[in-house]
C-alpha cells in the first residue's frame, strides 16, 4: 500500500476572516474585467467546478451541491469550523503563507492552528519596500532601512516572493543596478509617492530582486497571467532567461510561480537551469486541485480542447470530466482518482 506523502503548498495565502455572500463568494473564485458571461457565473469556471466538486464533502454536503447551499452550510458552521475541516481535509502539512495581499486574512500561525499544520511566511518585496518607504525620510535612510529589512526579513521567512512581473513586466535588465542609478530611481521615487504609494520602478524592482538573490533564500518569480487587465506578453517567464543565467552558481533557487498560458517555457527554463524550478499549481486548465504542490519541479497539463460537462450523465465521479474523456487520457484512467 502506497502511503500518502506529506503534502507542502509552497506557494498560498491567508485565509478570509469573514463569512462572505454569494456575489462575494463568487468573486474571489476569478479575476476578471467585467461580469461573467450572459447566462453564466463564476461558478460555472474550472475553478468554481473544482470548488462545488472538492469542497462540500468535507462539510457534509454532496459534491456539486447548489452555491448557494454551499455557503448557507458555511454559515451554519461559521468561519472557524468551516476553514478547519477544508483546510485538515486537504492533506496539507506545510504551508508557505505570502502574507503581502491585502485584506482582513489570516497570517501563518492562525493556518497552522487551523489546519493542524505547519506555516511559514513568504516575504513579499515590494510591500516591504513600500513599508520601508513609508517610514524612511532621505533616499540614503531608505536604501539602507531596504537593505537591512530584506536582511532581518531573510533571518526567519521560508523565502522572497515577487510582483515584478505584475508592476513592470519581466523584461528587466538581468544585471545589479549601480549604487548611482539606484539612487536616482530612490529619489524619483520617495519623491512623487505619497505613503502606500506602489513600487513600479524597474530600476528599485532590479535592485530588490537581487538584494533578495544575495540573501539566499529562494526566490519566487510571478509569471503568466495576473490581475485583470494586465498585459500577459509582459509576464512570459522566458524574458526572465538572462536574469536566470546571471544567478547561476550564487546558491539561491529560483522558483516560477503560475506561469499559464506559458508553463511549458517555465518549464523549459527549468529543465535548462538546476537552481529554476516551475511551479504549476495555479494553471488554468485543472478542474481539479493539483493533488501534490511541491517545490520540485513540476510540468502542467497541456491546454486541451476537450469538453467537460460535470452536470452531465455519465460524469466521472472524480474528476468532473465526462466519462469518455476522463478514460481515454493516455497516461492513465482518471487523474483525480490517482
Amino acid at each position: 500500500m502506497i502511503e500518502t506523502p506529506s503534502l507542502v503548498d509552497q506557494y498560498c495565502h491567508g485565509v478570509l476572516r469573514t463569512e462572505l455572500g454569494l456575489g462575494t463568494f463568487e468573486a474571489q473564485l476569478a479575476r476578471t474585467e467585467g461580469p461573467p458571461a450572459a447566462g453564466t457565473t463564476l461558478f460555472d469556471t474550472q475553478t468554481g467546478f473544482a470548488v462545488r466538486r472538492w469542497c462540500p464533502p468535507l462539510l457534509g454536503l454532496e459534491p456539486h451541491c447548489p452555491p448557494a447551499r454551499y455557503l448557507a452550510r458555511r454559515r451554519e458552521l461559521g468561519v472557524l469550523e468551516s476553514g478547519r475541516r477544508l483546510l485538515r481535509g486537504s492533506g496539507i502539512t506545510t504551508y508557505l503563507v505570502d502574507t503581502g495581499l491585502p485584506g482582513d486574512l489570516t497570517g501563518p500561525e492562525e493556518i497552522a492552528a487551523a489546519g493542524d499544520a505547519e506555516a511559514r511566511e513568504i516575504v513579499r518585496l515590494e510591500l516591504l519596500a513600500e513599508q520601508v518607504a513609508d517610514t524612511s525620510g532621505t533616499v540614503e535612510s531608505f536604501l539602507a532601512n531596504l537593505a537591512e529589512a530584506v536582511h532581518g526579513a531573510a533571518a526567519t521567512a521560508v523565502a522572497f516572493t515577487s510582483v515584478a512581473g505584475v508592476r513592470h513586466g519581466l523584461a528587466l535588465a538581468p544585471e545589479p543596478p549601480g549604487p548611482g542609478e539606484v539612487r536616482g530611481a530612490a529619489g524619483r521615487w520617495l519623491a512623487g509617492r505619497r505613503v502606500g504609494g506602489e513600487l513600479s520602478d524597474p530600476v528599485l524592482l532590479r535592485h530588490l530582486l537581487w538584494i533578495a538573490v544575495a540573501s539566499g533564500r529562494p526566490l519566487q518569480l510571478h509569471a503568466g497571467l495576473g490581475e485583470p487587465g494586465l498585459r500577459i506578453d509582459r509576464t512570459d517567464p522566458v524574458l526572465l532567461t538572462d536574469f536566470v543565467r546571471a544567478t547561476a552558481g550564487l546558491g539561491t533557487d529560483l522558483v516560477l510561480l503560475h506561469g499559464y498560458p506559458y508553463h511549458r517555457h517555465a518549464a523549459h527554463l527549468a529543465g535548462v537551469f538546476p537552481h529554476v524550478y516551475a511551479d504549476s499549481g495555479a494553471a488554468l486548465v485543472r478542474t481539479a486541485p493539483a493533488r501534490r504542490r511541491s517545490s520540485r519541479r513540476s510540468w502542467s497539463w497541456p491546454p486541451s480542447a476537450r469538453s467537460f460537462s460535470p452536470a452531465a450523465p455519465g460524469a466521472c465521479p472524480n474528476c468532473t470530466w465526462s466519462a469518455p474523456a476522463c478514460s481515454a487520457r493516455p497516461w492513465r484512467g482518471c487523474w483525480a482518482a490517482g
